[in-house]
């Protein structure tokens, strides 16, 4: 039955997800944040067990990555993993190699999104997101944002609504009678997420009365969209190139490497009893290995520090909109002559801290404007602080 494929652990069979030794591993070394959609496989790959919360999900979202899969729900839920060392943008490779489910009509792409640890805090920071731009990234709907409610008991379908005017449902089917909602959000009453919407695969090529859905691949740029392997091979199709990367403007980005990746189900879509469109995951590699396959990281491939410079000067606040960060009690940005402006709504304690995590300023400022000046201050990338927000900002 084609419902089951999402049974089928093909990562595990023909590409081998186990533990590597060696010196540096090319696969993700943790789970930063797992938070799933509502969907059928939901509460059990992974498995929720009474008392799980959060944390104790991520990290059965490690193991279930390395060493079968695990799956995002419906539109918009993902897995955010981190690496022991940066993946190097190589110069005409493919640097990422992400394995899923997909297998011959029957593909589930998920959005790729990279980020470079701008100041080194070990964290992907809201505005380090590059966003990956596949092959649909012209047919996709951006600014997309879903909510889902909270159903009154665990028997009923999840509604859901977006920001285009559109409702539906999260079936229950047949097959799966565990709850939907991700039981450690149980609390939550509803859950939002926001993204790209990729155009829908799934074509009925049966009938009403008996619906076959073939689910087709797009042509790159996806995660469980191509198979893992061509023949002995890790299949291309798979891999990311991070030169593919785009900002918020859609404007190309030459990053010089990647830190952490993001994946995110990009379809919203109902296929018949075959269920919602759900993007599942297994390991997430360095491309870039000694021998090509399973092997370590190949360290001699450095990062290019002219890239790296000219990345950072091009985005020294991220892949922030504006120079700017603003929310109900504070607003700060930046002069051209370097000065940090703050505009308070209430007392608020402002500190400036340098790359390395150093505290250069602090003060406590009252409500109203308020400046400090870089003049003095090396050139550099600091982490300026007022109350709850937060900005980069590279002086030169």
């Amino acid at each position: 039955m084609e419902n089951m494929r999402k049974y089928y652990i093909i990562c595990a069979a023909v590409a081998g997800c186990y533990a590597i030794a060696g010196a540096v591993s090319p696969v993700h070394n943790r789970v930063i944040d797992f938070v799933p959609a509502p969907g059928q496989f939901v509460n059990t790959l992974p498995e929720w067990e009474e008392g799980d919360d959060a944390a104790a999900m991520a990290e059965k979202a490690y193991y279930g990555t390395t060493e079968g899969m695990v799956s995002l729900g419906a539109w918009g839920g993902y897995i955010t993993v981190g690496f022991e060392t940066t993946i190097v943008n190589a110069d005409g490779k493919r640097d990422i190699y992400i394995e899923g489910n997909s297998f011959a009509n029957s593909s589930e792409p998920g959005v790729v999104m990279v980020a470079y640890d701008i100041d080194g805090n070990g964290m992907p920071d809201d505005n380090e997101w590059f966003e990956i731009a596949g092959s649909e990234y012209g047919n996709s709907v951006r600014g997309y944002e879903l909510t889902y409610y909270r159903p009154a008991t665990d028997d009923e379908d999840i509604r859901w609504a977006d920001n285009q005017g559109n409702t539906g449902y999260v079936y229950k089917n047949q097959f799966h009678s565990q709850p939907y909602w991700p039981q450690w959000l149980a609390d939550k009453e509803t859950l939002v997420f926001k993204g790209t919407r990729l155009p829908d695969n799934g074509v009925n090529e049966g009938t009403d009365d008996s619906p076959y859905f073939v689910l087709s691949s797009f042509d790159w740029g996806y995660a469980d969209n191509l198979p893992n392997v061509d023949g002995d091979k890790y299949n291309e199709g798979a891999k990311i190139d991070i030169d593919w990367a785009v900002d918020k403007s859609g404007n190309p980005v030459k990053m010089p490497g990647v830190d952490f990746v993001r994946i995110y189900t990009g379809v919203n879509q109902t296929n018949g009893w075959i269920g919602e469109n759900s993007t599942e995951v297994c390991r997430v590699m360095n491309a870039h290995t000694v021998d090509g396959r399973d092997g370590d990281v190949d360290e001699s491939l450095k990062i290019d520090q002219q890239v790296l410079a000219d990345f950072l000067a091009k985005y020294p606040n991220g892949n922030a909109s504006v120079s700017e960060i603003s929310n109900d009690n504070v607003r700060i940005y930046v002069d051209r002559s370097g000065m940090v402006h703050f505009s308070l709504n209430q007392p608020a304690v402002v500190q400036i801290f340098d790359q390395t995590g150093r505290l250069c300023h602090f003060s406590e400022q009252t409500e109203g404007e308020c400046f400090v000046s870089l003049a003095d201050y090396p050139s550099g990338l600091y982490i300026v602080k007022a109350g709850s927000a937060a900005q980069k900002i590279l002086k030169k």
